[in-house]
């Protein structure tokens, strides 16, 4: 669950992105898993949904590399777009149970929330996909 104030809008870098509505300082956790908000999904019971609902959670949820299941956010979070460049990093905190979101750098109001997908997804760690590389 987002734990700032970010909205989702046109991105630059794909589709729709994540942006910040207030400036978020170095260090502030920007997302926590909240099992009200943040839907976990075992891979076997997504290969067993119908293919539309199958791309709904591989497009807009990530494999965690903690848990062994699927991550799906029902808020904006679920815009967050992939960089290298990346201004949240995951790092795990003690009594939660998936990688918490944490700003790296000041993020101002209205620029993109990036996080780097290879350092929380399975699927994206040893993908050799290119949009993994910008």
């Amino acid at each position: 669950m987002l734990t700032v104030k970010a909205s989702a809008k046109s991105s630059k870098v794909h589709g729709i992105g994540l942006f910040a509505d207030e400036k978020i300082l170095r260090g502030v956790i920007t997302w926590k898993f909240h099992p009200k908000f943040d839907i976990l999904f075992d891979p076997f019971e997504v290969n067993k949904m119908p293919v539309d609902q199958q791309e709904l959670i591989k497009n807009y949820a990530y494999l965690s590399k903690e848990s062994g299941k699927y991550v799906y956010s029902i808020d904006d979070s679920r815009f967050t777009n992939h960089s290298i460049k990346n201004n949240i990093d995951s790092v795990s905190l003690p009594g939660e149970i998936e990688k918490v979101g944490m700003a790296n750098k000041d993020i101002e109001p209205g620029e993109e929330i990036l996080a780097n997908y290879r350092l929380f997804d399975a699927h994206d760690e040893k993908s050799t996909d290119e949009y993994l590389d910008v």
